[in-house]
């Protein structure tokens, strides 16, 4: 088997990160494969650096539905893949590309009535993290991975770039540093920006001798903004490459975060989480591995995975019901026992 197709066009960062243990596991499987990876645009910069991918195909969808299908099929045609992974959890489109492509072997879980197009499947299960979601279906190769670590793969450059970004803020490398991450792609995910700010100002006093550092895509320069108020925090919101991100999160003593892409980097770099659940479900998305903290709450619509709240009553309910004293006990935790061992 040496040419392999991985359908996951899930496009977000936290999907490529708990995807990576699945490319390792296929190339260690077949050492002398060439493995090509389906994706999206937003991830195909990340993807490129990952050790295990040997090349790339966008699937742009941005020459409206039909054209666009038909150039990521020829693309596929010609690469003539042996076989394809349809990883994407529930897409149909992933599994009809491969199909329309004639590859001969197609493997995935037979949901969204996408099984008539796969040549071996296997039922879905959501109850498993979705690191286990992917490795389930490696095993229809008979693939057979021990428990899987995450990892990132950023280098001593971006580790120097990162050094030297801290240092202009006047940061030295010994010096205890906790992450706050400001925000997420879905809105029904964020904690609201008083509560950082509440939380902010406790482990400020909890630990004067911590820098707390800000992190987020450009999208949160506002509210960076509006927590960038105290001489402990440092506004690095939109400054680092998402290499450089894991070069930072790794120099973090804890990192306080909402369900993101960030929280799967922090994981994957060891650092230990205390994350903010709301509409998703952590038994499928919490931090990969030991050392995290997650907090969510018994809200009756919970997990709805809506990108909007749907509540008439109290919208944002399942993230609103998480208190700041809570937040505060865990990362204080979380620094004590860190200072303990330092």
């Amino acid at each position: 088997m040496q040419r392999i197709l991985v359908c996951q066009t899930g496009g977000w960062i936290g999907d490529m990160v708990l995807l990576t243990p699945a490319l390792r596991a296929l190339k260690q499987a077949y050492p002398q494969s060439h493995l090509t990876l389906l994706l999206r645009p937003r991830v195909v910069d990340l993807m490129k650096t990952n050790p295990y991918v040997d090349a790339c195909i966008v699937d742009t969808k941005a020459t409206g539905r039909f054209r666009s299908l038909a150039k990521v099929v020829n693309q596929i045609r010609k690469r003539a893949f042996h076989v394809a992974l349809v990883l994407h959890p529930t897409s149909f489109r992933n599994a009809l590309l491969p199909f329309l492509a004639r590859v001969p072997m197609r493997i995935g879980t037979n949901v969204s009535g996408r099984g008539i197009l796969l040549t071996a499947s296997c039922a879905d299960n959501t109850d498993v993290h979705e690191v286990h979601r992917y490795l389930r279906v490696l095993q229809l190769l008979g693939i057979d991975t021990a428990p899987p670590d995450l990892e990132f793969w950023h280098t001593d450059t971006d580790r120097q770039a990162i050094q030297q970004l801290l240092q202009s803020e006047g940061i030295f490398p010994h010096q205890r540093l906790m992450g706050v991450n400001l925000g997420t792609t879905w809105e029904t995910k964020r904690w609201a920006v008083e509560n950082l700010a509440k939380v902010i100002q406790h482990i400020a006093r909890f630990d004067i001798n911590a820098k707390i550092v800000l992190t987020g895509s450009p999208a949160e320069h506002e509210l960076a903004e509006a927590l960038n108020g105290s001489s402990t925090t440092i506004n690095l919101v939109g400054k680092t490459t998402i290499l450089q991100l894991g070069a930072l999160l790794e120099r973090f003593k804890v990192y306080l975060t909402c369900d993101s892409g960030p929280m799967h980097v922090a994981a994957a770099v060891g650092t230990p989480t205390v994350s903010l659940f709301g509409p998703t479900d952590p038994t499928r998305h919490c931090p990969y591995g030991t050392g995290h903290t997650v907090i969510e709450k018994p809200v009756s619509c919970r997990p709805c995975y809506k990108q909007m709240c749907h509540r008439q009553d109290a919208l944002h309910l399942c993230m609103k019901e998480i208190g700041t004293a809570e937040v505060v006990r865990a990362l204080e935790m979380k620094l004590h026992q860190k200072a303990c061992v330092t």
